[in-house]
């Protein structure tokens, strides 16, 4: 009952316009992580409608700013076709111990968000590249956070969180 409760009132606040008001921000930023990855759960089936915000002009996918973040301060949910939108959070770094430590905080709290729930958790790694990958089924989307080796040379590490089509269905 308590998550139906998180979930409904997750949904409430971030039903409506896509300009927030100060209280509706204010709602958000107490959202826990948890809370904030069951409502993308619950918003991936209606192509994330409810936590769409401004339209941004690109020349390959639909893309929108999302109403939070998960990692760093500038997600988007981007509609590359009718099948396939996904929710995506992306921050640069100058160390790759800044990149890993963030890409182990979004872990922890992904992790224990879904455990009681049974998601599958895999890890791959390489020496410029780390990925974990939560599944729960087919039919639910995959969560998926990536840190990796960058072209840039002021900002040579990223780490990233999507929440997209299932890893099964890719």
């Amino acid at each position: 009952m308590k998550k139906y409760l998180s979930v409904l009132l997750t949904g409430l606040i971030l039903s409506g316009c896509s300009s927030l008001t100060t209280e509706q921000k204010a709602s958000i930023d107490n959202l826990t992580p948890c809370e904030k990855i069951n409502g993308l759960l619950a918003a991936y089936d209606s192509r994330f409608e409810v936590l769409k915000r401004t339209r941004v002009n690109t020349k390959y996918a639909e893309t929108w700013t999302a109403k939070y973040n998960l990692v760093g301060e500038a997600c988007q949910i981007s509609a590359l076709d009718a099948d396939t939108v996904t929710y995506r959070c992306q921050d640069n770094y100058q160390e790759k111990t800044q990149a890993v430590a963030i890409h182990q905080k979004a872990v922890d709290f992904t992790r224990a968000c879904l455990a009681q729930n049974n998601w599958h958790e895999q890890q791959k790694e390489s020496a410029d590249s780390l990925r974990t990958t939560f599944v729960l089924d087919e039919k639910k989307p995959a969560i998926s956070i990536h840190t990796g080796k960058t072209l840039s040379r002021s900002t040579p590490w990223s780490t990233s969180f999507e929440v997209g089509k299932s890893v099964a269905n890719k």
